[in-house]
């Protein structure tokens, strides 16, 4: 087991190199620094123009609830007081840079997958900026409709706990709800991102090993980036007033190469599957030959 393991490990870690990956991550993390905080300001705004503000600031949180304490707080507190009351304009203008910019993190994430899975795209670069536009405003309907879950839940479980009292016993439901909502979120969004940027087809049940493995790999860079942060690093002494973006920058980049590497797991997971099933029919096809060989050998063999 721990010998398939390491070929798994080391396979995985070559096809990484082989495809620039470190450079991609690159790419990936600053597209997706472009494209958070028009992604923020916009879907904000709709919760602001749909009369749930609280939502707008609950978005905020949801959005930064897997950072470390040391980015996600003066962060989310920016953006809270920048959004803060109805902005018709910031939607307006937020929309159109919204487009472009979210889409094109998302084009970030499919050059990626592209290299990681091994095939050419060639696919119309209207269709996948299409489609990359699409899978952003189902994120954006997606965190909007997750905010206002989070913010209705209060008033949902007091009533069924009035109606019901033992209810009353289970306390930390708003955590269940926004914790496992999140990971509900993040993991719906890295099958989809598995199962339709790249040009390959595969099933969800292909996408699982890669998907887990990326969960696992931001939980851990996150509690590791946020310990170094607080124990060790000291940005400003080397970027003085860029101390804070280059942090940011940083953690997005290991959140990118995490992204990577679950497409690299499933592509090589794929790859010996397909190996092993060439294999099986290769040897199905020589039993079949031995038996023809057999049989024509018994038929010309007199009485």
């Amino acid at each position: 087991m721990l010998k398939q393991i390491w070929k798994v490990s080391y396979a995985v870690y070559l096809r990484f190199n082989a495809h620039d990956a470190w450079a991609i991550a690159s790419h990936v993390a600053l597209s997706a620094l472009l494209a958070l905080f028009p992604f923020l300001i916009v879907v904000t705004a709709l919760c602001s123009l749909v009369g749930t503000p609280e939502a707008a600031n609950e978005v905020v949180g949801l959005v930064f609830e897997g950072w470390p304490s040391m980015l996600a707080d003066p962060l989310s507190a920016e953006v809270t007081r920048v959004l803060t009351g109805r902005r018709v304009d910031i939607l307006t203008i937020g929309v159109l840079l919204l487009v472009w910019t979210s889409s094109s993190a998302v084009e970030a994430m499919r050059v990626a997958l592209v290299r990681a899975y091994g095939l050419p795209d060639m696919r119309s670069w209207y269709w996948t900026r299409l489609q990359s536009i699409g899978f952003m405003l189902l994120g954006a309907a997606g965190m909007l409709l997750l905010s206002v879950t989070v913010v209705l839940w209060n008033p949902i479980w007091e009533f069924a706990s009035h109606l019901t009292p033992p209810l009353r016993l289970i306390t930390g439901t708003l955590d269940w709800v926004r914790y496992g909502g999140t990971g509900l979120f993040l993991v719906g969004g890295l099958i989809l991102a598995h199962l339709w940027l790249p040009p390959q087809r595969i099933s969800i049940i292909c996408t699982l090993p890669g998907t887990l493995l990326t969960m696992v790999l931001w939980l851990l860079s996150a509690s590791m980036f946020g310990f170094w942060l607080s124990g060790f690093a000291n940005y400003a002494s080397t970027y003085a007033g860029l101390g804070s973006i280059m942090a940011v920058i940083f953690f997005l980049y290991l959140n990118s190469v995490c992204f990577i590497l679950g497409g690299e797991l499933n592509a090589v997971l794929l790859a010996r599957s397909k190996a092993r099933e060439q294999k099986a029919a290769r040897a199905a096809e020589q039993q079949a030959k031995a038996e023809h060989a057999n049989a024509a050998r018994l038929v010309s063999e007199p009485g």
